[in-house]
């Protein structure tokens, strides 16, 4: 699929699936990710809700500047190797727009409706944003919905990102003005302090920086996290290495080495974090847990040291 050829399907899908639930109007607090984790202003989203988007492992992009607009509505999934989310935002005036994106291609508007360039730093692109004609006769309006605002698809490293505001839900679009401001703003999501210092459902991983003092690179994450768990030859009892997830953006293995010959720890376990580079899968973060013999610590897995 093009570049400039959408799929109607897909767009209808997504204006079907873009009613709010009643998730009620919030403000951000200062425990939700604004300054501190975007490097922008305010973007509305808690930490809990940054930590699903960005273990999507897919790129996800979010106005840096949302204006008065809260959101409303969050979905995220992802099924084996494919991802999306959609993040909608509703302003008291009944306005509305969403932010969706995944794996899997979208595309951009067919129809020749209005439209115009927007420079967006934060991505480091140009992105066209289009109107479809407020008046109801009109073809576009007939396709898209009377004054919907829409984007081409956005391309993020192997994903992509799709700009709508139409009326599903009971909301109405925002104007071609609006739209642009929203997309002008848009960043790429980092993940939250917390999520950054590797906490997610195994716990808090400390860094483990000494691996990245050595390339590890391979044809597949599996092949790089192998190389490893070759250093255990000989100083473990067992190693295993599991892919805890992988998509054309990001890849996640768990190196697990059991009875170690060590005198404070008795097993340790390694989250690599690879990213795709020139053909190869490359290990960019890394983090180390570990589980203590008896009488030299904590005998759960834990980023605390043993004695």
């Amino acid at each position: 699929m093009s570049t400039s050829t959408f799929s109607l399907a897909a767009l209808l899908l997504l204006a079907a699936c873009a009613a709010p639930v009643d998730r009620g109007p919030r403000t951000p607090d200062r425990d939700d990710v604004g300054l501190e984790d975007v490097g922008t202003l305010p973007v509305g989203l808690s930490a809990d809700d940054v930590e699903t988007l960005t273990e999507l492992g897919v790129p996800v992009v979010v106005p840096s500047d949302p204006g008065t607009f809260e959101v409303v509505e969050l979905e995220a999934s992802a099924v084996d190797r494919s991802a999306s989310y959609s993040v909608r935002y509703q302003r008291a005036d009944g306005a509305c727009f969403e932010l969706s994106g995944g794996s899997e291609g979208f595309g951009g508007p067919s129809l020749p409706i209005v439209s115009t360039d927007v420079r967006v730093n934060g991505l480091g692109r140009t992105v066209r944003v289009h109107e479809a004609s407020r008046d109801p006769g009109a073809t576009s309006a007939q396709v898209w919905g009377a004054g919907t605002i829409v984007s081409e698809f956005i391309d993020l490293d192997g994903a992509s990102a799709l700009f709508l505001s139409d009326t599903a839900g009971g909301c109405r679009p925002v104007t071609l003005d609006e739209g642009v401001q929203i997309v002008r703003s848009l960043v790429q999501l980092q993940p939250s302090s917390r999520s950054a210092a590797g906490v997610g459902p195994l716990g808090a991983f400390a860094p483990a920086e000494d691996l990245l003092e050595r390339v590890n690179a391979a044809s597949s994450p599996e092949l790089a996290a192998d190389a490893i768990a070759r250093r255990y030859s000989g100083e473990a009892d067992r190693v295993t290495v599991d892919v805890l997830s992988e998509s054309g953006y990001e890849a996640v293995a768990l190196v697990t080495a059991f009875g170690l010959r060590d005198d404070s720890i008795r097993d340790e376990r390694l989250r690599l974090t690879y990213t795709p580079y020139d053909g190869t899968w490359e290990l960019t973060a890394a983090g180390r847990q570990v589980r203590c013999w008896q009488g030299r610590g904590h005998q759960d897995w834990s980023d605390q040291a043993c004695l």
